[in-house]
């Protein structure tokens, strides 16, 4: 398996093969979240009118998603696993998702055979489906960029995929809890961007399954593993 990694939308442009598109904080997690609840599908959006447009089409439809890490007046959900994760249900639900570089890694990588969503939370499911496809060429996309939480996340899961001795989660989540990116995480006064988003980002294996786009919508695809054994 020869393993690419790119870098933000123009990276996603280039992506061939299996391609997995990283957002850490928070879009890939947010959407490991909203499946986890229950949603049916996710549809991924480059902006806010496209988002507006499904709903004047789908009113029961939920949107969901920032600007800027902000969200969107008239959205319905915030940009938040910290959110997402205190809803009790949002059983066979459709959401549709736009943010600031998740989002625009999906519908960008259109040379891609398959696209995944990626995040710590779902780390070894992708590990194991990419594993068990063992793809000729796999393309990591890290959003945010070179020497960013995404870009330590591509690391992680190539270490992963060549059997090799991966990072302590705990060294990577101290070491980020000190990242520039990480500051209005940490910081009381913007409360939009709550400490607990951080540290459920940081949440490794917390699901077992894989954000994966199918025909345009992401979809659960439950990966049947013993939770931790391949960190």
């Amino acid at each position: 398996m020869i393993i690419n990694k790119y870098f933000g939308v123009e990276g996603a442009k280039k992506a061939r093969g299996i391609t997995v598109v990283i957002d850490i904080f928070r879009a890939a997690t947010v959407k490991a979240f909203l499946l986890d609840k229950g949603v049916k599908e996710i549809i991924p959006v480059a902006t806010a009118q496209e988002a507006f447009k499904y709903k004047e089409e789908n009113p029961n439809w939920i949107l969901c998603g920032e600007d800027h890490g902000y969200k969107i007046d008239g959205f319905d959900l915030e940009n938040s696993p910290f959110e997402i994760n205190k809803i009790t249900s949002l059983e066979g639900k459709t959401v549709v998702h736009r943010s600031s570089s998740g989002t625009q890694g999906i519908v960008n990588a259109v040379n891609a055979k398959e696209v995944i969503f990626g995040s710590f939370v779902t780390a070894s499911a992708i590990t194991e489906y990419l594993v068990k496809k063992n793809p000729s060429i796999c393309s990591v996309i890290a959003m945010d960029g070179p020497d960013t939480e995404d870009e330590i996340f591509a690391d992680f899961l190539t270490s992963k995929l060549k059997n090799e001795l991966t990072r302590d989660i705990d060294e990577i989540t101290e070491y980020l809890s000190k990242h520039h990116a990480v500051a209005r995480f940490l910081d009381p006064t913007i409360p939009e961007f709550p400490k607990e988003d951080f540290y459920l980002s940081m949440d490794v294996d917390r699901f077992d399954f894989i954000p994966l786009v199918k025909d345009g919508k992401i979809i659960k695809y439950t990966i049947h593993f013993m939770m931790k054994s391949l960190i």
